[in-house]
């Protein structure tokens, strides 16, 4: 079928917002069925391999104790930033719209009064 034809009979399907992609370079079916079978082994020698790395990586680093110190105090730190962190993203009044999934926030603050400054001059530049 030819092109023209076929993006025709698909914008009638699939309406307006039809989109699509041609890859010349792509493989035919055969190629997919071939590459199919192969990746079963490959998938299970990556596995073997990634477990025989990882199995090493923990002996050398379980006994490096410089390495397990600096592991304890990056993880203490990043529990105290985390924390702080927390804190600055907390407001006692958030406002927004909802979809039928979503809530989209549109403006935080401390007070109604705030929260209604930062709508009215959303409005205002838009």
């Amino acid at each position: 079928m030819e092109r023209a034809v076929a993006i025709r009979k698909l914008g009638k399907l699939l309406g307006k917002h039809l989109g699509y992609r041609v890859d010349s370079g792509a493989p035919d079916a055969e190629e997919r069925a071939a590459a199919r079978q192969q990746l079963p082994e490959l998938q299970a020698a990556e596995k073997h391999a990634a477990a025989a790395m990882e199995a090493r990586r923990e002996a050398v680093l379980a006994a490096d104790r410089e390495y397990q110190a600096m592991v304890a105090e990056h993880k203490a730190a990043r529990d105290r930033r985390h924390k702080v962190s927390v804190v600055t993203g907390r407001y006692r009044i958030t406002v927004g719209t909802t979809s039928d999934l979503f809530f989209h926030v549109r403006a935080q603050g401390d007070s109604w009064e705030d929260v209604i400054a930062q709508l009215t001059k959303r409005a205002e530049v838009a």
